[in-house]
Parts: structure tokens; C-alpha cells; sequence
């Protein structure tokens, strides 16, 4: 059984071109060798395919009908080698792959947030790439992110774990809600408000926004828990809670008057969300271009 190995592209180079140039002298020039390299190299190929490809001697250069047939089968290898060459450098220089994303809920409504901008950016560029993205909560996307699960992040993380980067993308301003429906709303005067304000039920917005927030002494501990963003602002919406809202996120129901903020200037805060990655380095261009274009995004916001 014939076969070629890694070497024999080389060689099969050296004969298309002896026969293309009709003898081993004429193709001296052209390959860069001495007619001894050249007859070594035809000698293995022969030896290699068990053939005899081509007569040469004093009576001149011929190829044999067998040299034919492998000079035309060279013609289609070499070609085809040249085409995977192309093909390579063209995937080298387009980005293929794929980009897993863990993100925090509730994130759309932030102007602040310029992921929009980030992927616009990054699809003016040739590519072949999968984006995947996960809503999890702020601990699952630390260890995802950690163990490879997600090449990035992007959330409030109240706690830093070893083996992760945390870089600053943006802040999201975060307000005491009440149904416009709760016996709160009705009351303009501050200190009074202070001191009815215990005697109200509250509901948690999560666990990271509960790590995050400092809340004064007078605000009741929430008896509903959630990490989901719209279960809580239903509970605030049955008049009978309170809770910590993302304001970009509660505008919706602000405008249809359905939710007020209450004392926005004692209980509003601004949160700084992250871009986490593993630390050391990712060796994935795709990521890195992707990660660039989400820095960039918000560097120019």
C-alpha cells in the first residue's frame, strides 16, 4: 500500500518542478538546489511510492507512465495543501469559537450597562462565533466562572474569591420601594415616616444586594426571600412590602404610578457591578477580543 508522510510534500514539490522544467538541470535555478540534492530527493520518493517515476541519462529526461499518473495525483495534493493553507491563515485571522457569559438578572433596563454597545462592536469584525449566556446569582457565577464553566461575569459580587479578576464596569443605583397602594406613601413627613417605617414587612432582593446594601437601623429584616428581581417587586406591588429596587428596573412601574421610592436621598445607594474572569490568562483570542470591546464599551460611557 502506498502512503505519504509528512516529508513527502517537500519531495513531491522537487519532482512537479523537475517535470515542469523537463529535467533536473533546468530545475536547479528554479528550486534553489544542486542536481545532487535534486536526485536524492527523486531517488526517495521513488523509493518511498516503490516506483519508478522518471529515466534520466545521457539520453535525457523522460517520465515513465507511472511518474504520470503520480504527477498528476501531486497536482491535486499540492493544490489542495495550498487551499488548507489559505484556509488556515483565514481562520487564524477571523474569530471563531465561543464566548460563555454568566450575568446577574434584571440587567436590560440599566443604560449604564453597554453590553449592546460591546457586541455591536465585536460583530463589525469577520467571525464565526456562539455567544451563551446564563442569569445565575452572584455566588454561582464566581465558581462558573472559576471552574471554566463561563469565560466571564458580570454582576455585584460583595465577596472576592482567590483566582478570579475583578475589573469596575458600571453602577446601578438601588432605592427603598412601596407600592403607591401601602399605607407609606401617603406620608410626606420625614421623621414620622422614620419612625412607622420598622413596623412595615420588607422583601429581600437577593442575597448579593443584601451583602452590598447598608441599610439604616430603622428598616424591619425582610421576611421574603428571593434572588429573582420580578418576584420581589411583586411582592413590593401587593402593597404589603417593602424592598430594595434597581431604579432603572422599578421606572416601569414608577411612570404607571403603581411604585414610589421612599426617601430616596436617605435610601438610595449606587452598587458597583464587575466583569470577572479567571485569573492567569485564558489563552482564547475570541474572549480576549470580546472582553476588549466590553471595556472599551464602558470606558467611552
Amino acid at each position: 500500500m502506498l502512503s505519504l508522510h509528512e516529508n513527502s510534500i517537500r519531495k513531491l514539490r522537487v519532482f512537479v518542478t523537475v517535470v515542469d522544467c523537463g529535467g533536473f538541470a533546468a530545475a536547479q535555478s528554479v528550486l534553489n538546489m544542486s542536481a545532487a540534492t535534486i536526485s536524492i530527493q527523486m531517488k526517495e520518493l521513488e523509493e518511498q511510492l516503490g516506483m519508478t517515476l522518471c529515466q534520466r541519462g545521457r539520453s535525457g529526461f523522460r517520465i515513465t507512465d507511472q511518474g504520470t499518473a503520480v504527477y498528476e495525483a501531486a497536482q491535486t495534493v499540492l493544490g489542495a495543501f495550498s487551499n488548507f493553507n489559505l484556509a488556515a491563515a483565514e481562520i487564524q485571522n477571523r474569530l471563531v469559537g465561543e464566548v460563555k457569559i454568566g450575568l446577574q438578572a434584571n440587567m436590560a433596563t440599566n443604560p449604564a450597562f453597554r453590553l449592546p454597545e460591546a457586541v455591536r462592536k465585536f460583530q463589525t469584525r469577520p467571525n464565526k462565533v456562539t455567544f451563551r449566556l446564563e442569569e445565575t446569582r452572584s455566588a454561582d457565577q464566581q465558581s462558573r466562572t472559576l471552574d471554566g464553566r463561563y469565560d466571564l461575569s458580570i454582576g455585584l459580587f460583595p465577596a472576592r474569591i482567590p483566582g478570579l479578576d475583578y475589573t469596575r464596569l458600571f453602577t446601578e443605583r438601588v432605592a427603598l420601594y412601596c407600592a403607591c397602594a401601602h399605607p407609606l406613601s401617603e406620608i410626606t413627613d420625614e421623621s414620622r415616616l422614620l419612625q412607622e417605617i420598622g413596623s412595615h414587612a420588607m422583601v429581600s432582593s437577593g442575597t448579593a444586594l443584601e451583602q452590598v446594601l447598608k441599610k439604616p437601623p430603622a428598616l424591619p429584616s425582610p421576611s421574603v426571600f428571593t434572588e429573582d428581581m420580578d418576584a420581589a417587586m411583586l411582592f413590593v406591588l401587593s402593597g404589603q412590602y417593602l424592598g430594595f429596587l434597581p431604579t432603572h428596573f422599578a421606572q416601569i412601574w414608577e411612570d404607571k404610578e403603581m411604585v414610589c421610592p421612599i426617601l430616596p436621598g436617605r435610601f438610595a445607594t449606587d452598587l458597583e457591578f464587575h466583569l470577572i474572569t479567571r485569573r492567569g490568562g485564558r489563552d482564547n483570542k475570541v474572549v480576549d477580543v470580546f472582553i476588549s470591546d466590553l471595556l472599551d464599551a464602558h470606558s467611552a460611557a
